[in-house]
């Protein structure tokens, strides 16, 4: 072991290794700290943060949920694995996980489970180089927003360029599991009427219950439900993405509403959107005054 007086001599990669494995020992002794070698500070592993269950948002050394509640100009979160966040307490009975993007689809799935007392667990996947959902264009804090906005926890999966999308799905299964103590009931989606993208899950999946209640009801049924249901839980749902219309491209953030829905019939395009036209975020109310990150945010095609 080294002494102190030598550890100041110590040059930075050196320093790291030496801390590195000071908390790899304590890990492994199941320690909640230990004693960083420069500052004499105790110090938290992960072993003791996993156990809090959530980000603190305080920039923890060796926070195991890549600091995503911390709040400072810049700092983009360094999710590295999959990580469950937020409460799961009583669901050790059985749980749903729904496939949640931030848009109206996810978010009519979830009215759908939580009007039914269903225990749900969200699960986002996203891409770790912009730290967004493919596609829908939605950061993950904003997705821990929606997710602490509506009380149920969500299991944030990072997909790489080199990940296997099913891989990464499957370990997201395990770390959900594996932390409430309980397998997982159903799988559940926000699909509306692709027969084979629905095809393809139950395919891939074929040792869970696929769970689909969308599917197939007619627009008319899902916008009014959409509409009751935005008021209800105090949202309101705007593009993330531009939309092309004939004579005007519409801006991230235009809110989708009746008229909007309109507006995109006359124009030839699908009302629900679900040919990629464009896609959309589920916004918290209580937050509107904050613009989120994704109406200042150049979506890239």
């Amino acid at each position: 072991m080294l002494r102190e007086k030598e550890l100041f001599n110590l040059d930075t990669s050196t320093l790291m290794t030496v801390i590195q494995e000071l908390h790899r020992t304590a890990c492994e002794m199941g320690a909640d700290t230990y004693k960083d070698p420069g500052t004499g500070y105790q110090v938290f592993t992960e072993y003791a943060l996993l156990k809090k269950g959530d980000c603190c948002g305080n920039a923890c050394r060796h926070c195991p949920y890549g600091h995503i509640k911390v709040n400072k100009p810049g700092h983009e979160p360094k999710v590295k694995k999959p990580v469950l966040l937020g409460s799961i307490e009583d669901m050790c009975d059985g749980f749903d996980v729904l496939f949640w993007s931030g848009g109206k689809d996810s978010f009519l799935c979830l009215s759908h489970l939580l009007e039914r007392n269903t225990k749900v667990v969200l699960l986002t996947t996203f891409e770790t180089e912009t730290n967004r959902v493919p596609l829908q264009n939605i950061h993950i804090k904003e997705i821990i927003d929606q997710a602490n906005h509506f009380n149920v926890p969500v299991c944030l999966v990072p997909l790489s360029a080199k990940a296997d999308y099913l891989d990464a799905v499957s370990t997201g299964f395990q770390v959900i599991e594996e932390k409430i103590s309980s397998p997982v009931t159903r799988i559940c989606f926000g699909d509306l009427h692709l027969h084979d993208l629905r095809n393809w899950r139950i395919q891939t999946w074929p040792e869970y219950e696929v769970f689909t209640p969308l599917f197939s009801q007619p627009y008319k049924e899902l916008l009014a439900t959409l509409w009751k249901a935005a008021s209800r839980y105090g949202v309101s749902i705007n593009l993330s993405t531009e939309v092309q219309l004939p004579d005007v491209v519409l801006p991230i953030g235009t809110t989708y509403n009746q008229a909007l829905v309109e507006r995109l019939q006359s124009s030839g395009l699908d009302a629900m959107l679900e040919f990629g036209e464009g896609h959309t975020y589920v916004m918290p109310k209580r937050t509107n005054q904050l613009q989120p990150s994704i109406w200042s945010y150049k979506f890239f095609k």
